[in-house]
This record gives C-alpha cells, structure tokens and sequence, in this order.
C-alpha cells in the first residue's frame, strides 16, 4: 500500500509544542496552532517556527508503528506544508528528527498546500493527516484518508485500519 503521512499533529504533537514556546517566552497569544491566523500573527512566529516544530515530540507509539509499516513493505511518503519558506532550517530539522528516530520514507514532499495533487501523482492508497480540509480534498479524489483524532485518534489505531484494507 501507498501511504502518504502529514507530519504536524498527525506523527508529532506540534500544538503541544507549539504551547510549550508560547508559555515558554510568555507570549500573550490566544489561538491555538490549528487556528487560522492572519499573516501578520503567522509572522510573529517565524522567529519561534525552528523551536516550535524541532522540539514537537512524536505521538505514542508513531515510531513502532512507521517501523512496522516499513517491515510489512509497505510504501510510505511525507506529504506536509512544512518547508523552508519561512526558515531555512525546517526541512534540515524534519530530516535530522526522522533520521535521529530511525524513520525512513521513501519520499519526502515539502511545500505541498493542495496535498491531493500529490497523493494522485504517486498513486497514493491512503493518506493520513490531521486537516478536515485535506481529508475533504482526497474524497473529493476519491482517495481514502483518515482524518487523525477525529475516528482515528492513535497509531495502534491507524495500524490496525491499516491491516483490515489489506
């Protein structure tokens, strides 16, 4: 199976990080990292964007269950919005937390906004993530995806999804 993984909120608890740094330098910021934002408060975390997603910790069991999918052979892709666009250190950052954790990828895609192109240019059979926009988009593809905390809320859980599709 193909199998296309987001990175923020779905392998690691970035919104827990993201928390962290706000308490951390007692920022006086009240959205949460899942809100929407305007460009102007987007920008006034740039200078936080390293810490915020290097020091994001993966999900219970996230390292098991990707090491497990990769013994049983299936094929697997990062497709997040993460990227250099903001901070040049943040694909460095992402490469060095996989590596440093023993997760290897096939393939990872950075900057992708509109995920569904992507997945349907790798034949993607599932994707994983955590956006109800981009879980809207792989049905309107006709591609299954889970949309991770809503059903789905663990990796054994994912895991186990995993094995009754076959």
């Amino acid at each position: 199976m193909r199998i296309g993984i987001d990175i923020d909120d779905t392998l690691t608890n970035t919104s827990e990080s993201f928390a962290n740094v706000v308490k951390k330098y007692n920022i006086n910021f009240t959205k949460k990292f899942k809100d929407r934002w305007t460009k102007e408060e987007f920008e006034s975390f740039v200078p936080y964007l390293d810490e915020i997603l290097g020091c994001a910790e993966f999900k219970e069991d996230t390292i098991k269950v990707i090491q497990k999918l990769n013994e049983l052979g299936h094929e697997l892709y990062i497709i997040t919005a993460r990227g250099n666009n903001y901070s040049k250190n943040i694909e460095t950052i992402t490469n060095n937390m996989l590596e440093n954790n023993n997760l290897t990828f096939k393939e990872i895609y950075y900057n992708q906004y509109k995920k569904s192109d992507i997945a349907k240019k790798l034949n993607i059979d599932l994707m994983i993530d955590d956006n109800k926009s981009v879980y809207f988009n792989m049905q309107n593809e006709s591609i299954d995806c889970i949309l991770f905390g809503d059903k789905i809320k663990t990796w054994k859980e994912v895991f186990e999804y995993i094995n009754r599709k076959g």
